[in-house]
């Protein structure tokens, strides 16, 4: 229906505040037509297609930041009606509003772009944005790309069957592409239960369409009702970055596919209803599991290995600083060192290696029986920082012996047997469609039973017809397990018990900087080669869906480097002070800081 008054335009049109025509229909009359809405200037009819583009090709709308399209009538529909034409280009940065039904109608429309800028409103009561093909010769509505950078919604609190999606192309539609930038919101208010009518964004198809989502789609309704509908053959939908989808997901037709790019190690679980048939991708390599769409990063069990070898060379370090000040103590003398140490992780995508930061401080205590056999107590609490809003604090307890010789192989070696526990505390943010902000905070608590077992030998003691100097280094192998009982977060993920081996072969030294009566003051370090030594296929569950994850190879083996400054000072004969500070480089790009502390008093 047009406007009682109406003005023709052919060509360039501004209307802006020097403008007295901006209560009038603005109808294209000829191909290449632009218009451009400037100055906080509304262009405003009572009636339906305030912006007519009927058979027009080519034509260009531009709705500045501050300005305005209205068609206002309570029954006006088709703010801007892009009819049977070809290449129409929508720009907006202001309102464009439609009373009834329709801000945008682009029906019979081919090659055309809607562009939705920051700031940008698109709204009207019902069906805000359509495409659909409405003629009776067969065509189809083709190649229409929305882009949303603003927002975008149907007003009309819906029910029955009155439709009121925000966006919707119909199945006779095809190669529609529908963006939802980050910072976008797309929204209605509709809890009917058919997905056509109901859905925030419908999106159906003859043969291909894509939408994407790196903002927010939400049906404020509920997260009953539905925010994503698919249907028809071949929707490709992108679910990306921090977007969220607040809402039911509905897939009826053939031929989908869902793909998710959240991040390597985000966790998500999207509701899926209907029967249509679809397929699963996560593009950073998380392990998806169908039932619905539901993904966990492994975070604090795809570290476990990792873990495992920080805590025996930790503890190597430890027992090196021992022997190095054993001469002044007496046997029924107990030993401690205070430390505190920082490592970070980096990230990489292609083998689903997670960032991650830790921070933890604890102490060692050693305590001789024996002459040559010690009584071992390490206490260790600290924050694994995993990327995608995973954290995991962690309260460590180890236990054994340690033995300063003991005969491996015709050998005199040391070596040291620890065992333990350490309770977890896992908190993690996933993205989901069941809940009201599209996201949800889970919670676990678990333990796992570590095992490590590491003896050291000298070089000359190992192969004494190469006749090595005085300088050559100590040698050591080491073990690792760790066994993880079954155990289920708060919702939705759970996981079946895990067991790690590992093991590692080092070597060690010690050389002398300052030595005398006071003062030791000397440079150690370790280059340790460690490796996985099981497959490590972790099981788990997403919302009673079976999926696994095991290691990619990359991440099974690791080179570490560390060295260290050791300052050792003797107050007087019963009194000695020791510090270290030590650094850690490992080819899995992690790295680190320890510093130690520890004061002897004899009495």
């Amino acid at each position: 229906m047009g406007s009682a008054y109406s003005e023709n335009i052919t060509e360039a049109n501004t209307v802006n505040s020097t403008s007295n025509n901006n209560t009038t229909q603005k109808k294209f009359n000829e191909d290449d037509t632009s218009l451009t809405i400037s100055d906080s200037i509304t262009l405003s009819t009572s009636s339906s297609s305030t912006v007519d583009i009927n058979a027009k090709d080519n034509g260009t709308v531009t709705v500045e930041s501050g300005s305005s399209i209205f068609s206002n009538g309570a029954s006006s529909s088709n703010a801007i009606q892009g009819k049977n034409q070809s290449g129409l280009t929508v720009t907006n940065s202001g309102t464009i509003s439609a009373g009834n039904s329709k801000a945008i109608n682009l029906l019979n429309a081919e090659n055309s772009t809607i562009t939705n800028n920051s700031g940008g409103i698109i709204k009207s009561n019902t069906n805000t944005i359509t495409v659909t093909e409405g003629s009776s010769d067969g065509d189809t509505a083709n190649n229409v790309t929305i882009n949303n950078s603003g927002e975008i919604y149907a007003e009309d609190v819906s029910r029955g069957f009155t439709s009121s999606n925000a966006v919707k192309s119909e199945s006779d539609t095809d190669n529609i592409t529908i963006i939802n930038n980050s910072g976008g919101h797309i929204h209605n208010n509709n809890d009917y239960d058919n997905a056509l009518r109901g859905s925030t964004v419908f999106v159906s198809s003859v043969s291909a369409a894509t939408f994407t989502n790196s903002g927010t789609i939400e049906n404020k309704a509920g997260v009953d009702a539905f925010a994503l509908g698919l249907a028809g053959s071949g929707v490709t939908v992108n679910l990306k970055d921090k977007g969220k989808v607040i809402g039911r997901i509905s897939i009826v037709g053939s031929g989908h596919t869902i793909k998710l790019q959240h991040g390597a190690g985000q966790g998500y679980f999207y509701d899926i209803d209907g029967a249509g048939t679809y397929d699963l991708e996560d593009l950073d390599g998380n392990p998806v599991v169908k039932g619905s769409a539901g993904s966990i990063g492994q975070g604090g069990n795809e570290m476990l290995d990792e873990t495992l070898s920080y805590k025996s060379l930790n503890m190597r370090k430890s027992l090196i600083r021992y022997n190095k000040i054993e001469e002044y103590l007496n046997q029924d003398i107990a030993w401690g060192e205070l430390f505190t140490s920082f490592n970070e992780r980096k990230g990489n995508k292609s083998t689903l290696k997670l960032g991650s930061k830790t921070a933890s401080v604890g102490v060692n205590f050693i305590n001789p029986i024996s002459e040559n056999k010690n009584f071992i107590v390490s206490i260790e609490r600290g924050s694994l920082n995993i990327s995608q809003d995973h954290d995991i604090n962690k309260t460590s307890f180890l236990t054994g012996l340690h033995f300063n010789e003991v005969e491996i192989f015709n050998t005199n070696s040391d070596l040291f047997i620890l065992g333990g526990v350490n309770y977890n505390k896992s908190e993690r943010n996933i993205l989901t469609n069941t809940t009201a902000t599209g996201e949800l905070n889970i919670t676990d608590l678990y333990e796992n039973y570590e095992f490590l077992i590491g003896a050291k030998t000298n070089l000359n003691s190992l192969f004494p017809d190469l006749s090595l100097s005085n300088l050559s280094p100590d040698i050591s192998l080491n073990f690792g397990y760790s066994y993880t009982p079954s155990h289920e977060e708060s919702a939705y993920f759970k996981w079946e018990d895990k067991d790690i081996y590992n093991g590692s072969i080092a070597l060690s030294d010690e050389y002398e900087i300052i030595n005398n009566e006071k003062t030791n003051f000397y440079l150690s370090w370790i280059a340790d080669a460690r490796s996985v030594l099981d497959e490590n296929v972790q099981v788990f569950y997403v919302n009673g869906v079976k999926g696994s994850y095991s290691q990619n190879n990359d991440l099974k083996k690791e080179l570490s480097l560390s060295a260290g400054l050791n300052y050792e000072y003797k107050f007087s004969k019963n009194n000695i002070f020791l510090m270290s500070l030590d650094g850690l480089q490992t080819s899995q790009d992690t790295r680190g800081l320890q510093a130690n502390l520890s004061y002897i008093s004899k009495f």
